[in-house]
């Protein structure tokens, strides 16, 4: 793709022989390359840059819902989450359209998830050793992001009306954004970087800090008052935003704190102490019996236990480096899944064996 403003300006020069019509490209393609974005004069351009037929992708723009396939997935509490997955095709689209047209895009420094060199430990660490921590969930983060506000984003950067509606539409479904997307967690980044403005100026002046972990918000210091809560409520409903009443929770230090699953009572980063608590209880059973005994004895029925349990410890090895006894425990369950994979192996040829016998 041509990125040089003075290339572009050429080709105008020499495609269009009127000087207004040269004029009105040349200051579209300059306000677009501004912004890093792709210069995408009108939707047969965009078919061509994607590489699919336009009249396919027209279908995709008016009819975007036969293209995902929906599904749901539980959630802690007993609910389910609907996750709406784009075919293989739209997912291409959409992320291209991240890749090319809106990674560029600057977002909030208190905008945590969802990007480049950010993790949950960025967003835990600016929260240590703060009297009260308050934290507050959007509700229904992706959905509450409709349409229209996904257009304004592709109109901001400078593209056609038709284009930016074009746009939206290869990003959204059922008029909202789509949990399940490979765009969606860009977009609502940018849609949220004005909340994301307003809540960290608001924290500024009293003293506070503020990040935003996708759609859990997070706010933490030395006070935090009633009052506090309702303006903070208040510029959330402002900007379109819905706050799950049921999930805000106001911590002191005599709490449990915990953010995006790490803990945050005392001066670093740890896992909560429950977990750990539960980790060296298994860990002593395995040590003892052995990890098949362990699953019978705990009747566990969960079938990936041991990829989860693995997956836990390196987990809690991302959240503290420097604790030595994790490595000891992650070789010792190395060592019982092989052992448990030769006994499943062994048994499998024996049973082969016995039915050829038969």
């Amino acid at each position: 793709m041509i990125q040089d403003l003075e290339t572009w300006y050429a080709f105008i020069d020499q495609s269009f022989k009127k000087e207004e019509t040269c004029n009105t490209l040349k200051k579209y393609v300059k306000k677009i390359l501004l912004t890093e974005s792709p210069v995408i004069f009108e939707f047969t351009h965009l078919s061509l840059l994607l590489g699919i037929n336009k009249n396919y992708l027209a279908k995709i723009v008016n009819k975007p819902d036969i293209f995902y396939h929906e599904f749901s997935i539980p959630k802690k509490n007993g609910e389910h989450r609907i996750i709406h997955s784009p075919n293989t095709l739209l997912q291409g689209v959409q992320r291209w359209i991240y890749l090319n047209i809106l990674s560029s895009i600057k977002l909030h420094e208190n905008c945590i998830g969802f990007r480049k060199d950010y993790n949950i430990k960025h967003n835990a660490s600016k929260h240590l050793n703060t009297d009260v921590i308050l934290k507050m969930d959007l509700k229904d983060f992706f959905s509450s992001i409709k349409k229209r506000r996904v257009i304004s984003v592709f109109r901001n950067i400078g593209y056609t009306r038709k284009l930016s509606y074009a746009l939206a539409s290869l990003c959204c479904n059922n008029n909202s954004l789509p949990q399940g997307a490979p765009s969606s967690p860009f977009l609502s980044n940018i849609i949220a970087k004005r909340l994301d403005i307003r809540l960290s100026a608001f924290c500024k002046k009293f003293n506070l800090n503020y990040t935003r972990y996708a759609d859990d918000l997070t706010v933490s210091g030395d006070f935090i008052s009633r009052r506090m809560i309702v303006y903070i409520t208040k510029i959330i409903n402002d900007e379109d935003f819905i706050v799950n009443e049921n999930k805000t929770r106001l911590l002191y230090k005599n709490n449990q704190r915990i953010i995006t699953g790490i803990s945050v009572c005392s001066d670093k980063l740890t896992i909560p102490k429950k977990k750990k608590r539960e980790i060296k209880q298994s860990i002593y059973f395995i040590k003892k019996y052995g990890l098949f005994e362990h699953v019978q004895r705990k009747n566990i029925s969960d079938p990936i236990f041991l990829e989860r349990f693995l997956g836990y410890l390196y987990f809690w090895k991302f959240v503290e480096p420097e604790n030595k006894i994790i490595e000891t425990y992650i070789s010792l369950l190395k060592k019982e899944i092989k052992k448990t994979s030769e006994v499943y192996v062994d048994l499998k040829e024996k049973e082969i064996q016995f039915v050829g016998l038969i």
